[in-house]
C-alpha cells in the first residue's frame, strides 16, 4: 500500500514522492533489522522486498530525471549540483585593485612603460642634498626654476608598510604646504605631485638658509628683521593649527634683494620664506607649539651673538598670536625638560 502511494505521488509531485518512498524503505529495513534481532517474527517475503526495492528504483530514477537540465545525463546530475552548491559558497564581491596600480601583469605592463620625470628632466644630475626622508634636486619645470623632493624607499621597513608611510607623508607635506600659504606663511609655491615617484615639485626660491647667516655673522638690525618675520609666522602657523613639526634654522630661508632678478633697493629689507614640511602636523595642543618653540631656540642659539634673534622672535609671537600665554607656559615646561635631560645625559 506504500509503495501504490509512492507511485501514486510521484506522478503528481516527483520530489514529495522521493520524500515519501524514502521514508517506506526507511520503514522496511527498521522492520528487518527488528526481525533479524528478536528472531521471533516471521521472515521477511523475498518477492515482496524486490518488488518494493525495485518501485524505489523507479521514483528514483523519474525524480533524478525531473530535476535533470535539460541536455545533462541523470549521472551527470549530482555531478553539476554539487559545483553549483560549492560555487553558492564563495563570496560574491571581490576587492578591485586601486586604479592606476594594476594586478600582476598589469602592473609590471605599467612599470615598463612609465617615464621616469626626474631623469628627463635631468634632476638626477643635479642633486642639491639628501636627508633622512628624500633626496632634492634642481629641475627646469615648464620653463619655471624647480626643485623636486623625492621620498625614497626604506629598505628596512616592509615594502607594503613603506608604501603606506610614504604615501601619508607625501600627501601630509602636500596639504600642509597649502595651508600654510592660506594662514598667509611664506613658502615656495607648489607646482606638481608625483604619486608614482613620491615627489613634490616646488618653486625655486633664491635664498640662503638662516643656519648659514648665524655661523657668517649678522647684524643687529638683520636680525630684528628676520626675527620679526619668524615670529609673526610662526605666530599665524599656531593660531591656525598648523604645527611645522622641523622649526630649525635650515629650513628658514632669507631672500635678500640682490639674490632675485630685481633691481637693488637700498630699503628693502630680507624676506623669510618657510620650507620642509615633511612633518607638519594639525594640533592646537599649547603643547606641540611649545615643541616647536623649544626647537627653534636650540637652532637659533648655538652662538652667543644669535641670541638676540631669538628675543626678536617671541617679542613678535606675542604680538601676534592671540593665544601665546599658553603657549610660553608649555615652552617654559619643555625647556625645562630639555635641560634636565642635557644636564643628565
Amino acid at each position: 500500500a506504500r509503495v501504490e502511494r509512492a507511485r501514486a505521488s510521484s506522478v503528481s509531485s516527483p520530489g514529495r514522492a522521493r520524500t515519501d518512498h524514502t521514508r517506506c524503505l526507511d520503514d522496511d529495513r527498521h522492520a528487518l533489522r527488528t526481525r533479524s534481532a528478536f528472531g521471533s517474527f516471521a521472515k521477511p517475503n523475498n518477492a515482496e522486498f524486490s518488488t518494493t526495492r525495485r518501485a524505489a528504483s523507479a521514483v528514483d530514477a523519474r525524480s533524478a530525471s525531473s530535476r535533470t537540465p535539460r541536455g545533462e545525463s541523470s549521472t551527470d546530475a549530482p555531478r553539476n549540483r554539487t559545483k553549483t552548491s560549492s560555487a553558492m559558497t564563495k563570496p560574491m564581491h571581490k576587492r578591485e585593485a586601486p586604479r592606476g596600480v594594476g594586478v600582476g601583469s598589469d602592473k609590471q605592463r605599467a612599470d615598463e612603460t612609465a617615464v621616469d620625470l626626474i631623469d628627463k628632466l635631468g634632476g638626477y644630475e643635479n642633486m642639491i642634498s639628501q636627508g633622512a626622508e628624500g633626496r632634492v634636486f634642481a629641475v627646469t619645470f615648464l620653463t619655471k626654476p624647480a626643485i623636486v623632493k623625492q621620498r625614497f624607499k626604506k629598505t628596512y621597513r616592509h615594502p607594503t608598510l613603506d608604501a603606506k608611510i610614504t604615501r601619508a607623508r607625501l600627501v601630509g607635506e602636500t596639504r600642509a604646504l597649502i595651508r600654510a600659504r592660506r594662514l598667509g606663511v611664506p613658502t615656495p609655491s607648489l607646482l606638481y605631485v608625483d604619486a608614482r615617484q613620491n615627489a613634490i615639485y616646488m618653486e625655486r626660491v633664491a635664498g640662503r638658509t638662516l643656519k648659514e647667516l648665524i655661523r657668517e655673522g649678522m647684524s643687529e638690525a638683520d636680525m630684528e628683521s628676520v626675527g620679526t618675520q619668524v615670529g609673526k609666522h610662526v605666530a599665524a602657523m599656531h593660531d591656525g593649527g598648523l604645527i611645522h613639526g622641523d622649526l630649525t634654522t635650515s629650513n628658514i630661508l632669507v631672500v635678500r634683494d640682490e639674490d632675485v632678478d630685481e633691481p637693488k633697493n637700498a630699503a628693502a629689507k630680507p624676506r623669510v620664506v618657510l620650507i620642509d614640511f615633511g612633518l607638519a602636523s594639525n594640533s592646537i595642543v599649547p603643547e606641540d607649539k611649545g615643541v616647536d618653540l623649544y626647537v627653534l631656540e636650540r637652532a637659533i642659539t648655538v652662538t652667543h651673538a644669535a641670541g638676540r634673534l631669538f628675543e626678536a622672535v617671541m617679542r613678535e609671537y606675542k604680538k601676534a598670536s592671540g593665544l601665546w600665554s599658553a603657549s610660553f607656559n608649555k615652552f617654559a615646561e619643555v625647556r625645562m625638560r630639555g635641560r634636565k635631560r642635557s644636564m643628565i645625559g
